[in-house]
């Protein structure tokens, strides 16, 4: 199932190479970076990663906005305490707060403010 979301990932959208060289540009360094399912949620192809140990990321491409806002929604019916999400495009990012901390909320605010200036 990998390989086959990795070979039909969307054109004209955000791609997830972008957003992650975006955020180390801007001091947001992550690690255990990894493809996971997409399909879940709709979504073509999705990478998720960790921001220390209190920050988990997952940004997902999906074939067009609608796609990506339908797969959030589904996201969300799923109940994760401190989780937010946001589209760019046909791209998600979803950001959870393992540990809410002021330091975790600033990471998280740089993760989201960095996300909406790609393009």
């Amino acid at each position: 199932m990998f390989q086959n979301e990795l070979a039909a990932r969307p054109t004209g959208t955000i791609k997830v190479e972008d957003a992650l060289a975006a955020f180390k540009k801007d001091g947001i360094e992550l690690g255990d970076v990894r493809q996971h399912l997409g399909r879940p949620y709709g979504a073509r192809y999705c990478v998720g990663g960790m921001s220390g140990t209190d920050i988990a990321i997952s940004l997902c491409e999906y074939i067009d906005p609608a796609a990506a806002k339908a797969g959030a929604e589904r996201s969300r019916k799923i109940v994760l305490a401190n989780r937010e999400i946001r589209i760019n495009q046909a791209t998600s990012l979803t950001v959870r707060e393992i540990q809410k901390t002021p330091a975790s909320d600033a990471t998280e605010a740089r993760l989201f403010e960095s996300f909406a200036k790609l393009k």
